[in-house]
């Protein structure tokens, strides 16, 4: 039985699963890939201009080379989410196939020269906070390689693998998948890019009963630095490059044009409940959900404790700022029908403020959390993991939640769609995640909930004061699981902070095979966007800022 293959810690659910194993532990899949183009460039342009021309011929009329003042460059810059991040780069290229992609490779690694040590960037969403996707010189947007394809099973019992385009959104693929009966294991938003959110976890709608996106890759079709196609899967040549891409992907390994992703089940009815609670009336739903963390036992129930600053008369409303509150929600998601959602959470009814419960399909979900997060605005969104709560846990982080909205207040912010919220993670991935920490280069053998704070806000004279806050709450999350007798844990990749340690995200003995990995794959450190670990050529040019 699974309950079986749980090791219980104390009196914590939030467990390390002894017979774990993930979608490509379980069978090898080899797919192909295109042939690598042939492509020829000149090593001594007047410039950048010449340079960059050459490129437009070099990939044809179906990829172009956009420019400042184009519709598709400011589109571009208008899809990164975090208005501290936008990019000015000299141009933006848009590849529509994995060669496009290949004979850009080609043109940067010969001609890379031109831009100093401002290395190219990759694009996909545009949500990433690490400044992966922003440089001075070229973005490469891959906005246009956003098919999906499902490719069905060929044995009774096996799920479909989907093959889904580099550039894709969330969106895209659900929006594909509509119909089909298979489900991806993807973004909570519908314009989150599928590659970022793989590439650094993936923590999914459906984590509780199939595990973490990184644990449902089976293969990838990945472009080179020096613009070969190749196809990583655990098995084969390219295995170190794979393994490399669970949980630590967006450190400069080569371009996923291509990811292969285990299908799941289309779950069917998705119901979705709202518990608001007043300032006043928090400490019931603490009680309850400390309850909920130490013994659910369903994998299917997925729900989040978020503290917001809102009416509780009217949460979704727009309601003046002299008629809201600080307000805890507990967000219950259960894949099912309501009846069964009322299982999981019926004590949530009688102790509520206001409930809200509403009906989705796993399409429509896609919209649930996208209205949070509008585009344009400061923002942060970092996170760190736990494996218990509390509720001295619960009022410790709303106490500086509290400071945190005061002086946003005071600073004449309005933080309506500020949030900090603690998602809660079924006790050892429920058997779909790695058997050790060693499996994939985000150690995550050990489930861990995670909790994060997103903050919007317009004024950039409140970095240094949002910074403060945002190093207050991590500082508190470490203390907090320091002081339990608890297995190691790591945190979200996808969620990490610019003061996030190392450590706690990759582990040691995981960042230093990352470290190699990438001496062998990106030896001149062309991929130095965002973050950058410390290779030889990576500290000698001065670009390294990631270290143990």
């Amino acid at each position: 039985m699974l309950t079986g293959a749980f090791l219980a810690f104390g009196a914590s659910l939030a467990v390390q699963n002894a017979y774990a194993i993930t979608a490509f532990q379980e069978k090898s899949y080899n797919f192909t890939v295109p042939n690598t183009p042939l492509a020829s460039f000149d090593v001594s342009y007047v410039g950048v201009d010449d340079a960059l021309s050459s490129l437009a011929d070099a990939l044809g009329a179906n990829a172009t080379v956009e420019y400042p003042g184009a519709v598709a460059y400011g589109s571009t810059q208008a899809r990164v989410w975090a208005k501290q991040c936008k990019p000015y780069p000299d141009a933006i290229a848009y590849p529509q196939t994995p060669e496009d992609v290949s004979i850009i490779m080609q043109f940067y690694h010969s001609n890379h020269y031109l831009w100093g040590t401002e290395g190219f960037s990759v694009m996909c969403g545009g949500h990433a906070q690490m400044g992966g996707a922003q440089t001075s010189s070229v973005i490469i947007d891959m906005q246009y390689l956003n098919t999906v394809e499902v490719i069905e099973p060929t044995e009774d019992g096996e799920y479909a693998i989907l093959k889904i385009g580099g550039g894709s959104k969330g969106g895209h693929v659900y929006d594909a998948l509509d119909g089909t009966g298979w489900a991806f294991l993807g973004p909570r938003a519908v314009t989150i890019g599928a590659g970022g959110f793989l590439l650094g976890g993936g923590i999914a709608y459906q984590t509780g009963r199939y595990g973490t996106g990184v644990d449902n890759i089976v293969g990838l079709e990945i472009v080179l630095v020096n613009g070969t196609i190749v196809y990583a899967n655990p098995e084969n040549d390219y295995s170190d490059l794979f393994w490399a891409c669970t949980g630590g992907g967006w450190l400069g390994f080569g371009v996923v044009s291509h990811y292969y992703v285990r299908a799941n089940p289309n779950p069917g009815d998705v119901t979705v409940g709202t518990f608001y609670f007043g300032q006043d009336n928090v400490e019931p739903a603490w009680e309850l959900a400390t309850e909920f963390y130490e013994t659910n036992t369903d994998p299917d129930a997925f729900p989040a404790m978020v503290y917001g600053f809102k009416s509780v008369s009217n949460p979704t409303g727009v309601v003046p700022i002299t008629e809201r509150q600080l307000t805890a929600q507990w967000n219950a998601l259960y894949f099912g029908s309501e009846a069964k959602f009322n299982e999981s959470y019926a004590g949530w009814y009688d102790i509520a403020d206001t409930v809200s419960i509403v009906s989705y399909s796993l399409k429509t979900l896609q919209q649930y959390l996208a209205v949070n997060y509008p585009y344009g605005y400061r923002r942060t969104f970092f996170g760190k993991s736990h494996t218990n709560a509390t509720v001295d846990f619960w009022s410790t982080t709303f106490g500086i939640w509290n400071e945190t909205i005061n002086g946003m207040l005071a600073a004449g912010e309005d933080p309506g769609n500020s949030l900090w919220v603690s998602e809660y993670m079924f006790p050892g991935w429920n058997g779909a995640g790695p058997i050790v920490d060693s499996d994939t280069a985000w150690p995550h053998a050990t489930s861990a909930h995670v909790s994060l704070i997103a903050l919007q806000y317009v004024n950039e004279t409140l970095d240094s004061f949002i910074e403060e806050q945002d190093t207050k709450m991590e500082g508190y999350l470490r203390d907090f699981q320091a002081s339990l007798d608890m297995p190691p844990i790591y945190d979200y990749p996808n969620y990490i902070s610019p003061w996030s340690v190392t450590s706690e995200v990759w582990g040691e003995d995981n960042f230093n095979r990352l470290i190699a990995i990438k001496e062998v794959y990106d030896p001149d450190c062309l991929f130095n966007r965002g973050r950058v670990i410390p290779t030889t050529a990576c500290t000698k040019k001065g670009l390294a800022n990631t270290f143990l």
